[in-house]
């Protein structure tokens, strides 16, 4: 057992149920000064019927905020769990709000200008409410002046690893009380020593200890979580899902849900159209010198590997003089006899890629992520580098996030194609629309060479 002395508790500590008032109040003075402003701007001057508009939206708002534990800490959340719940928590607001306008036949009543910028706008102000007292108290968490103990049980190799996980994350304010791989004495310490929070490292097949554990922390007021022994969080997609009313853990799926698929389907349509139409004249003059350069079509379509591990054609500049999409592939190498001048310059500069928008308008490739590799590549690689496949859990991209780190081109040794691949599964695992956005700004900035793309 390894014994520590935890950090001051700090202030805020004694004052828990009155910050969730003041946090409360603050969301309450938001919706009403929302409505307020936007009456404001639009000169509404029979003001008595939006003030019940108000009123029931704040009651509402708290009960279904009550209901998804919008108020209860956030210390373990993150922030993006917490707009998201007051987003859905208003848009439901929302909803109710105009059913029962239609159905008391009062929607008239309102001007729907005015409405409809407070229903928008108030999410955004809750958030940015919450963010500035989300990193307030991260920062007070993170100087030790509102911290929690916490201890470990299970064996050592794991409490080392979650104790070193929780270590990387000062802004919990989690303060390491002890490790025990004995329950009593566990139990006999959170009874004394006020710990706030318990983690249980055991592996799954240790169900009866599990059952121990939890059945004798029932008798204490500590938070309890079940840690596995793995850190899934470091899988790829792996996220806590309900298949009825049972908890599992998903791992190897794809990323996008929801609001991300939605936003990864905007951003491929939207600039995938823009690049487009910006390249054509450029696309037009390529196709051009490639024709007259050497004989042979201006397109080259090589099968590859797309979502889900599907073949599909991509689209490139011809820029050999032979087509080779059989069971080998050689990589282009330095001085390679098979390139043409002109296409040389193309593949130097990728602009031999462009094309390709025309596969992410089809739907097949998006203007990000892992860049796709021949199928007689994936089926060598994926015999030798784990985890290879997991790269078409997407749809393979123009550019990548291992692109812009400087991993293009030619792959000569296992220890390149295994980094690439390592920079494609951080891509997929830590998936953003900013991530998107900053791989085409440094793919903008730093061009489109490399040293390896011959």
């Amino acid at each position: 057992m390894t014994i520590r002395n935890p950090q001051n508790s700090g202030l805020l500590r004694p004052f828990s149920a009155e910050f969730a008032t003041l946090n409360r109040l603050l969301d309450a003075l938001l919706i009403g000064g929302g409505l307020s402003l936007w009456c404001l701007v639009f000169k509404i001057e029979n003001l008595s019927i939006y003030q019940y508009a108000v009123l029931l939206a704040i009651i509402l708002y708290f009960f279904i905020a009550e209901l998804r534990s919008l108020y209860r800490s956030s210390r373990l959340q993150s922030y993006s769990d917490i707009a998201f719940t007051i987003i859905t928590t208003w848009a439901t607001v929302g909803l109710i709000l105009i059913l029962l306008a239609f159905a008391t036949k009062s929607s008239a009543d309102f001007s729907r200008l005015t409405i409809g910028f407070w229903l928008i706008s108030t999410p955004a102000f809750l958030g940015l409410e919450r963010l500035f007292i989300y990193l307030i108290l991260r920062r007070l968490r993170s100087t030790g002046s509102n911290t929690r103990t916490y201890a470990i049980l299970g064996d050592r190799l794991s409490s080392e690893q979650l104790q070193s996980k929780i270590a990387s994350l000062p802004w919990t304010g989690l303060s390491l009380h002890s490790t025990y791989q004995d329950l009593n004495l566990l139990l006999k310490d959170v009874q004394e020593k006020n710990i706030d929070y318990v983690f249980l490292t055991y592996s799954g097949n240790q169900q009866e200890e599990i059952i121990e554990a939890i059945n004798g922390l029932a008798d204490s007021t500590a938070s309890v979580y079940l840690a596995p022994n793995v850190f899934l969080s470091d899988l790829l997609g792996s996220q806590w899902i309900t298949l009825g009313n049972m908890p599992m853990i998903t791992i190897n799926d794809h990323p996008f849900y929801g609001t991300q698929w939605f936003l990864k389907k905007v951003e491929d349509s939207v600039l995938g159209l823009l690049f487009f139409l910006i390249t054509l004249p450029l696309m037009t003059l390529i196709a051009v010198g490639v024709k007259l350069s050497s004989p042979g079509p201006i397109l080259f379509k090589q099968r590859r590997y797309g979502l889900n591990g599907e073949t599909i054609q991509v689209l490139k500049f011809r820029t050999m003089r032979t087509q080779d999409d059989g069971e080998v592939v050689v990589q282009a190498k330095k001085d390679d006899q098979r390139v043409t001048t002109l296409g040389k310059f193309l593949r130097k500069t990728s602009l031999d890629e462009l094309p390709q928008f025309l596969n992410v308008l089809q739907g097949s490739m998006s203007i990000v992520g892992p860049r796709p590799h021949a199928v007689s590549h994936n089926e060598h690689y994926r015999k030798l580098i784990n985890g290879y496949m997991l790269r078409h859990k997407v749809k393979p991209g123009i550019t990548g996030w291992a692109q812009v780190n400087g991993l293009r081109g030619e792959t000569e040794t296992l220890d390149k194609m295994k980094a690439r691949v390592d920079y494609d599964l951080y891509y997929i695992n830590h998936w953003s629309i900013w991530l998107d956005l900053k791989i085409i700004c440094l793919t903008i900035i730093h061009g489109f060479t490399g040293k390896s793309a011959y």
